[in-house]
């Protein structure tokens, strides 16, 4: 840690006493929202707890965050959680009539809950698991906000009163010094509203409530001397010895501790550390955004990790990175963690040196300061979602806050992440399995066969149908297949299927129903006589394929290729043996350049320009890099355009038949070779080179300007096809 300047140290040390104060007041509040009502006796031991919690991250957080002003602390949403379970095991314990075991229950449950929260935070953190929780739809995030919005305004009640706010304690909140108690802390609250809406000074807090708490001691004083007795415990804290704050870990703690009861409040303990995880989070990304810094997701969670791990073995409640306590210490002029460290040691200090000032704090002001934060979570989440979310992400977030109002805050947890997968389903579900739809006349093998072999498939080509798929196909999706294939076989205008090829290239998984969609296809190509050709599955893929008995050695159905290229092959094969379009070797070089140039005198007059060249199996015809010196004739044989990759490995990209042409462009350029040319098998090419072609055009222009016409004719097919493809693609 290092302080620049004198300057610099004066303002983190400003800033440290200013939000030393805020921390302070946030501790206070949040211990008397847990220990309220029955647990009010147990206040001290409360604050102590949270004052723990305070001192212990709010050091460990400011050494370790990313952000140098970084300030940790309890907060309202850890805070009501544990607020519901401190209800819940007093309501328990007072059916034993095991008073005694109160306090170190509920204490015992609030130590667990942060050495749980702790560690789970530093597992995310060390295995850089921050990222997942952007997964967690914003909606539901909202929602949780939303609840904890409500609930926490709720406590305010509690803690202005002593009455938890329902329907059966109403009655007593219309009675005249009940009514005084939380009216003047709504007042309080309406004040915070108006004022900190206008104005952002980091300042504004602070005064304010240091205005509430003289302003409310005046008025106290005054009743007095005008002997308007009123009861001193129902609207200040009691001082009390200094030993109460710090009672951690103590023998008599342990020894009455309600295990059965503790136990039953692990699920929602566990809830809460997920909130927490959520919480922290946002409030990373939230300052990250205030202030245009970067941030380490996982490292924060690393941070606020240790912290609660060291803070649960001292005796404190939850603690992690608060975002507008932090933007306080930002703004108050913290540079550097020394400021929060003061903030810390505010907290601390308390512990050390007593409570008397709390006899001078009013439980309304600081109810009012809860009832200010739980008010701005339902303006914020209810109020200004309105106009910021769809109607469906507004509605789940609605109903999150109703199932948190009405059975809890665990119950409406469950219920937002099952409604939220429920939406996903849905919406995912509205997404087609299929990515692209092709036929073979759009989507041709990269083997480049001889003028009849193309006239045949491209009069044959409507009966190949290429299912293009992507993503995860799951029950919701998997149907799409059988309708769309349906669809195919049922349109008389089209011909008939002979090959449904799945490209699975693009898709990450599947589930088992999408297995058992594609036996019932397997079934309607059984029947109907055609093939399913299942092309780049993923090992994981064509195992769950496999063990649904969809492909079996030997199947005369279902076929499986390493690339879509090589299943159109193999499709288009089939399509030329069914023809009786075989490859026949056998016809005469001159009478297959008739393809080309149709007249034979100038056939003849090419073949004196012409050199053979015999390239033996598995032997480069050329390199990839070798400088482009001419095209070349295929009379027999088969050789394959390939790119070199590294340490030995090719990638095949086109494969060529006797009759075809190859290496035009070498004609034109003096580049370098994009890829290597190999001989599948023994090969026969005739070799027309560069000088050669440059005599022709000095030597016979007729003939020149035919292989011109020719190369030309050539590249416009094939733009011709790319053109198609892209078309179909863009449907």
């Amino acid at each position: 840690m290092r302080v620049s300047s004198a300057s610099s140290l004066l303002a983190n040390i400003s800033a440290g006493i200013t939000t030393g104060l805020v921390n302070l007041v946030y501790s206070i509040s949040f211990a008397a929202i847990i220990f309220s009502g029955d647990l009010a006796h147990f206040f001290p031991q409360g604050l102590g707890i949270s004052l723990i919690g305070s001192t212990v991250t709010a050091i460990i957080v400011a050494w370790r965050s990313s952000f140098p002003f970084a300030l940790a602390g309890p907060d309202p949403n850890s805070a009501v959680i544990l607020s519901l379970v401190a209800t819940e095991i007093a309501s328990s314990l007072h059916k034993t009539d095991s008073e005694a075991s109160l306090y170190p229950t509920v204490w015992a449950t609030i130590i667990f809950s942060t050495l749980t929260t702790g560690l789970f935070l530093f597992v995310l953190g060390w295995f850089r698991l921050g990222r997942w929780v952007r997964f967690i739809p914003y909606p539901v995030i909202g929602g949780f906000l939303a609840g904890a919005g409500w609930l926490i305004a709720c406590s305010s009640f509690k803690v202005m009163t002593g009455f938890s706010l329902s329907i059966e304690t109403l009655p007593k909140f219309i009675q005249s010094e009940t009514l005084f108690q939380w009216l003047v802390g709504l007042l309080f609250t309406v004040v915070l509203l108006f004022v900190l809406d206008r104005y952002k000074h980091f300042l504004v807090l602070p005064s304010l409530l240091l205005v509430g708490i003289v302003c409310f001691d005046g008025m106290w004083g005054l009743t007095h001397s005008f002997s308007f007795h009123l009861n001193t415990e129902e609207y200040f804290f009691k001082p009390f010895p200094q030993e109460q704050l710090w009672q951690a870990w103590q023998w008599s703690t342990l020894t009455h501790i309600n295990w059965s009861i503790f136990i039953q409040q692990s699920s929602t303990v566990v809830a809460m550390t997920v909130i927490v995880m959520i919480s922290i989070l946002l409030n990373a990304t939230g300052i990250e955004l205030a202030t245009s810094r970067s941030i380490d997701l996982n490292r924060e969670l690393r941070a606020n990790g240790i912290a609660n791990l060291i803070n649960g073995f001292c005796g404190g409640g939850v603690s992690y990175l608060s975002i507008h306590r932090s933007l306080l210490n930002q703004q108050a002029g913290a540079t550097s963690p020394l400021a929060a460290i003061i903030a810390g040691g505010f907290c601390g200090g308390t512990l050390f040196f007593g409570s008397s000032f709390l006899a001078y704090l009013p439980k309304t002001i600081l109810g009012g300061l809860l009832l200010y934060l739980g008010l701005r979570l339902l303006i914020r989440w209810v109020y200004h979602a309105w106009f910021q979310f769809p109607p469906v992400d507004y509605f789940l977030i609605i109903i999150i806050l109703i199932t948190v109002a009405i059975w809890g805050f665990l119950q409406g947890v469950g219920a937002g992440i099952l409604i939220a997968c429920f939406f996903f389903i849905f919406n995912y579900g509205r997404i087609s399995a299929i990515k692209y739809t092709l036929s073979g006349a759009t989507y041709r093998s990269n083997v480049q066969r001889s003028l009849p072999q193309r006239m045949c498939l491209h009069d044959e080509a409507g009966c190949i149908y290429i299912l293009v798929l992507h993503g995860f196909i799951f029950f919701g999706t998997a149907n799409d297949l059988l309708d769309e294939i349906s669809d195919r076989l049922n349109n008389p205008d089209l011909p008939q299927l002979q090959f449904v090829v799945f490209d699975f290239r693009l898709v990450n998984g599947i589930d088992s129903s999408a297995v058992l969609s594609f036996m019932k296809l397997k079934q309607l190509a059984t029947n109907l006589r055609f093939d399913l050709v299942f092309t780049q599955l993923q090992p994981a893929i064509a195992e769950q394929l496999e063990q649904g008995g969809l492909i079996m050695q030997g199947s005369n159905i279902c076929y499986v290729f390493d690339d879509l290229d090589r299943g159109i092959e193999w499709c288009e094969n089939r399509v030329l043996e069914n023809k009786h379009m075989y490859d026949d070797e056998s016809i005469p070089f001159q009478e297959q350049l008739q393809e080309f140039i149709p007249n034979d005198e100038s056939v003849n007059r090419l073949m004196g320009y012409l050199e053979i060249l015999k390239i033996p199996e598995g032997k480069f015809l050329f390199r990839q890099g070798d400088v482009s010196n001419g095209l070349y004739f295929l009379d027999s044989g088969q050789v394959s355009v390939v790119l070199e990759i590294s340490d030995d490995q090719t990638k095949r990209l086109r494969t060529y038949n006797h009759g075809t042409i190859l290496g035009e462009m070498g004609l034109y350029t003096n580049a370098s070779r994009s890829a290597s040319i190999i001989a599948d098998r023994l090969s026969h090419l005739y070799y027309l080179s560069t000088q050669a072609f440059e005599r022709i055009e000095i030597e016979d222009p007729q003939l020149a300007a035919s292989v011109h016409k020719f190369i030309v004719s050539l590249l416009v097919e094939r733009l011709k096809r790319c053109e198609k493809e892209l078309k179909d693609l863009l449907q």
